[in-house]
């Protein structure tokens, strides 16, 4: 069993075994001791502590990992030793064995970054050089005589976007294709110390303005993103409160707003559609406005607190569930308007009436007080079913027959449907001699649901025929200029005005 102590490596926490813990505290302090008289010497063992955080979370994929000897041992052997700098043979750690010599290490890949040390702009061009082994003068004349073709200028503004800049030590190195050890470490720290044109340059200004108008747009975005949040969030909790109050007082809601008497347009609409159809819709529009404001919600929030984890697969799974439901209440209502396919189909129905000379027209009184409704249609909820306002209307008589005529329309998914459905108006004109007393409403059955069925109610009669309205029938077929007058029906002219009471 080996004790564990928790150290911390360039900011980062690490634990590792005690002797290795021993050797390590020993190959720094010997650093330490070589380097703090040197200038720069602070900045070296800096680079050098984050160059050995590397390297153990490299080896153990995290710091979470325990960092045992043989890792201790191999990094020493990877950044070497200063004896390796200073050519001495005396051991680091007991000052009697040689300390073990790395291999000379293999040059690593080259890695591309934005070079600071030797830039004149964003060092775009002295980082592609130190990646490719060439001069920086080489891939600047390229871009200046790229200019006149107009494209290097937006190149090298997105490389300086997209390509980083390298910034520590290590980076560098990688930067070159130079191993990472402490010799290459002290190395560059020291020509940045000693090249004065790597200090206080024009070039390092443009660094600090670059970097200050990128805090200054970084900041107005995220306030820019804090006032979308905050309007997103108050569009979600307000659309919350009016899906709320909607669902629970829908009713009340669609007749305030459209003013229809006894005419409820949950079950308007339950009677028009089947009962399987009215459940899946309803469904999918409590489903659809719920995601809908849940997503309101979220990227409020999101966008306030400034959350950067995205929930990928959520957001994935709850558009899939939101489009899918969508979908599905259009398909349904497709299939159900399927049900109003077939519109023309008509039975015609004629009643023979005695001729006489002067017919009184009258209208039969209802229980229904209903005062407003644009699509004439009633709905009765206790014997649940459907009225609706026929058209009456006078013509001349070709024949000289006084006759009613009734006129059945209906919509339906087939013409056969359409029929039937017509068929099964219900409607009555009680004539008793020459008074016609006519019904206020006809009547839909109510298994067949309400299929936009009209009713024309057509009254002929002969020439020279009187007909005299009572004031209910005028004023509730809208008859108002036929109010309290004497008609008679003539040859060219239909009904005209006799006289006046």
């Amino acid at each position: 069993m080996k004790r564990v102590e928790t150290i911390h490596i360039n900011g980062i926490v690490f634990s590792i075994e005690d002797d290795a813990f021993g050797k390590l505290s020993a190959y720094l302090d010997a650093l330490g001791n070589y380097f703090e008289r040197e200038q720069g010497g602070r900045e070296i063992i800096a680079d050098i502590e984050a160059r050995i955080s590397e390297l153990f979370i490299e080896r153990n994929g995290n710091a979470k990992q325990v960092i045992t000897l043989t890792d201790v041992t191999q990094v020493i052997e990877t950044l070497g030793s200063p004896e390796d700098i200073a050519g001495a043979d005396t051991d680091f750690e007991t000052g009697n064995v040689p300390p073990p010599r790395s291999a000379q290490p293999s040059k690593p890949p080259r890695r591309l970054y934005r070079d600071p040390d030797h830039r004149y702009i964003g060092g775009v061009c002295s980082g592609i050089a130190a990646w490719l082994g060439i001069s920086p003068i080489v891939v600047r004349l390229i871009f200046v005589i790229t200019v006149f073709y107009g494209a290097s200028v937006a190149v090298y503004f997105l490389l300086w976007i997209i390509v980083p800049k390298a910034k520590t030590t290590a980076q560098k190195l990688e930067m070159r294709g130079e191993p990472i050890n402490i010799s290459n470490i002290e190395k560059n720290i020291r020509e940045s110390f000693s090249d004065p044109s790597l200090k206080n340059s024009f070039r390092n200004f443009l660094d600090e303005v670059g970097e200050f108008l990128g805090k200054f747009f970084g900041a107005f975005g995220r306030l820019i993103a804090i006032l979308l949040g905050l309007f997103l969030f108050c569009w979600g909790i307000l659309s919350a409160i009016a899906l709320t109050g909607l669902f629970f007082m829908q009713d009340i809601v669609f007749n305030h707003l459209v003013e229809w008497d006894f005419l409820s347009f949950t079950e308007l609409f339950r009677n028009i559609i089947s009962p399987e159809a009215y459940t899946i819709l309803f469904v999918c529009a409590l489903l659809t406005a719920t995601l809908f404001v849940f997503a309101l919600l979220y990227w409020g929030v999101k966008l306030i607190a400034g959350w950067k984890v995205k929930h990928r697969l959520l957001h994935v799974m709850l558009a899939i569930l939101w489009i899918t439901t969508i979908v599905t209440g259009i398909v349904v209502c497709i299939a159900q308007a399927r049900n109003f396919a077939w519109r023309n189909d008509q039975i015609v129905e004629t009643q023979q009436i005695t001729t006489t000379d002067t017919l009184y027209l009258a209208l039969v009184p209802s229980k229904l007080q209903i005062s407003n409704n644009p699509m004439d249609i009633y709905f009765d909820k206790d014997n649940r079913c459907f009225y609706g306002k026929p058209n009456i209307h006078i013509y001349k008589s070709d024949d000289g027959q006084t006759k009613l005529v009734f006129r059945r329309y209906s919509q339906g998914e087939s013409k056969r449907s359409a029929f039937q459905y017509a068929e099964n108006i219900s409607y009555l004109v009680d004539v008793r001699n020459s008074l016609l007393t006519f019904d206020l409403y006809f009547t839909v059955t109510p298994q067949d649901k309400w299929k936009f069925q009209t009713l024309d109610v057509m009254l002929y009669v002969p020439e020279g025929t009187v007909i005299i309205a009572d004031e209910a029938l005028c004023r509730h077929f809208r008859w108002h200029p036929n109010a309290g007058y004497t008609w008679v029906m003539t040859e060219k002219k239909g009904l005209q005005r006799v006289d006046q009471k």
